[in-house]
């Protein structure tokens, strides 16, 4: 009994990393965004990038150390992390060229999206 409860803990903070993500996302948004009205957010855009990652990677080791049956779950979380790898590499490699930020928005909005239907497939918290 005590492992199902140990599961559901970290199934609990992966569901917080996935949330993290979201909020990460919107903040990625808005610095990306106001770059383009000529403010400064370069670093920022990049630190909150580099934790956005961080919190990927955390979700898919919880969902994996949860030993989870549920492969739907599992594949969301991966395709998550691949995703945000994807879009950071990206923007690591291109940051120099104007023309990135178009395609560079597009997957950020299908990162904050697969976000949201992440936290659906999550189980429902347990109220007791």
């Amino acid at each position: 009994m005590e492992s199902e409860s140990s599961n559901a803990n970290l199934l609990k903070y992966a569901r917080w990393m996935v949330i993290a993500v979201i909020v990460l996302t919107l903040g990625q948004a808005s610095t990306g965004l106001s770059q383009s009205y000529g403010f400064d957010t370069a670093s920022s855009h990049a630190q909150s990038a580099q934790l956005g990652l961080v919190a990927c990677v955390l979700a898919a080791v919880l969902v994996v150390m949860s030993k989870t049956d549920d492969s739907k779950l599992k594949g969301m979380t991966f395709g998550l992390l691949t995703a945000w790898v994807v879009q950071y590499g990206m923007g690591e490699m291109f940051a120099s060229m104007s023309w990135i930020a178009h395609l560079h928005a597009v997957i950020a909005m299908a990162i904050l999206l697969h976000a949201m239907a992440l936290l659906r497939a999550f189980p429902a918290p347990s109220t007791a």
